[in-house]
């Protein structure tokens, strides 16, 4: 039986991470590919330093440990009751041994919090669309053609609601509801804020709580009422 452990990431282990990260994307390419060029970020790797680091210091990085050795690591970021995965990888030697799956359950269970998870993986990466889709559960939803995330493809994992993930609802509900208030008197910023919020998937998720009767009665939630929300907006032109 496995027994994987996420560590946090050391500051002097930072570099090694970023390495060992780059070898597994270019494992993974290569298996794919063999020697073409054309898919490989800048310096003749398939992830950049530079995207690495950035996720490093946006999110929280862990070690994938067992049994005291280092075997992979993963990034991820989470707010309120949504969490993205934003590096997941283990070393080739241990490819197909299960630590990957082990990790992200760990993940999860560090989480309860998080019913809402999303990852991106390119679309070359075989290895990576069974291992989400076929093993952790998630679902291909959207598929990039251009931009930043180009011949990516963007998966989700939706749980169901736990009592840590409706609080977190609690605190962004009464998060918005203030920006609802300071918005009605014109503010570009928070009108901005609430727009966002309003087109989001965690406002359609705040309001469907409000609907199941999962939050308090006491709770302020004019922000769940579209007819305030969108009036506001229609006043401001928004």
């Amino acid at each position: 039986m496995l027994d994987v452990k996420l560590f946090p990431l050391e500051l002097s282990d930072r570099e090694q991470f970023i390495r060992d990260n780059q070898d597994a994307f270019n494992y993974g390419a290569m298996e794919e590919f063999g020697q073409r060029d054309m898919h490989f970020e800048e310096d003749e790797e398939i992830i950049s330093r530079d995207t690495i680091a950035s996720a490093i210091d946006e999110g929280s990085a862990y070690r994938i440990v067992e049994n005291g050795k280092v075997l992979g690591g993963l990034v991820a970021k989470t707010e309120y009751d949504c969490g993205q995965l934003e590096l997941l990888f283990v070393s080739p030697a241990f490819h197909g041994k299960g630590l990957g799956y082990a990790a992200w359950c760990e993940l999860e269970t560090m989480h309860p919090e998080v019913t809402v998870w999303e990852t991106v993986t390119p679309y070359f990466e075989k290895r990576n669309i069974h291992f989400y889709v076929n093993r952790c559960g998630f679902k291909i939803v959207e598929y990039y053609k251009d931009g930043e995330l180009v011949d990516m493809f963007r998966f989700e994992k939706i749980l169901p609601a736990t009592k840590e993930s409706i609080q977190e609802q609690i605190k962004r509900i009464s998060y918005y509801e203030d920006i609802m208030q300071k918005a009605k008197g014109g503010s570009e910023e928070m009108l901005k804020s609430l727009s966002d919020y309003y087109g989001s998937s965690a406002w359609k998720r705040d309001f469907a709580a409000d609907e199941a009767g999962l939050l308090p009665k006491n709770l302020a939630r004019g922000v769940l009422s579209e007819d305030e929300v969108y009036n506001l907006l229609e006043e401001y032109g928004k």
